[in-house]
């Protein structure tokens, strides 16, 4: 497939190829809500759990007897008013962390760019490089663009003043494609990404 190859700071055009089989899919909904929900699930923080009088070790045998101690009447050491006894109301909130196989969380993640980029929705630059750490040149960039809602993905050398540039702006990740994942690429409206990255992201994907 053939897009656009964009040099920022001007207006020159090119064009290049992009994998086939990571942008020219039928995007499946399916495999895309299940990709999102395993991400949901997995952000989730870990619960707290207690335990209740029947997990926590301890004797049932009578502490006391029956009448004539002037207390209560207690039949075992595990219940919850003992130093160690289990909790009345225990908390139950353990989350097991969920699977999903490698290959099934690439497929959808092809999915996703081959959605974003049958709606124009993914720009390649030749690189996101800025001379100054200055948000106001970045600024300049995304209008140029035409975009409100943007993600940019860089390689492995993201240049540090592009990276400083966008941390003040609202709706806008700088970020390494190397920990990208389904809900940034659906969080923002608009995927840019640099020549490098692209190389990066498609032998990522594709040798997964």
């Amino acid at each position: 497939m053939e897009i656009n190859l964009i040099e920022i700071g001007s207006n020159k055009v090119n064009k290049a190829n992009v994998s086939d089989a990571i942008f020219g899919l039928e995007a499946n909904a399916n495999i895309i809500s299940s990709l999102v929900n395993w991400n949901s699930a997995n952000a989730k923080p870990l619960r707290a759990r207690t335990k209740n009088r029947s997990e926590v070790k301890g004797t049932t045998q009578k502490s006391v007897r029956q009448k004539g101690s002037g207390g209560a009447r207690h039949g075992s050491k595990k219940a919850n008013i003992f130093r160690s006894g289990g909790m009345a109301h225990n908390l139950r909130g353990i989350r097991s962390s969920k699977k999903m196989p490698k290959r099934t969380r690439n497929l959808a993640i092809k999915h996703i760019l081959s959605s974003k980029i049958k709606d124009n929705n993914i720009i390649l630059v030749e690189n996101l490089m800025l001379k100054e750490p200055k948000t106001k040149a970045l600024n300049e960039i995304i209008n140029n663009l035409k975009i409100s809602s943007a993600l940019f993905l860089e390689g492995d050398k993201p240049d540090l003043n592009f990276a400083l540039a966008s941390r003040n702006l609202k709706n806008i990740k700088f970020l390494n494609v190397s920990i990208l994942n389904a809900l940034d690429l659906l969080k923002y409206e608009t995927i840019v990404i640099s020549k490098s990255a692209m190389e990066l992201l498609e032998k990522r994907v594709l040798n997964a």
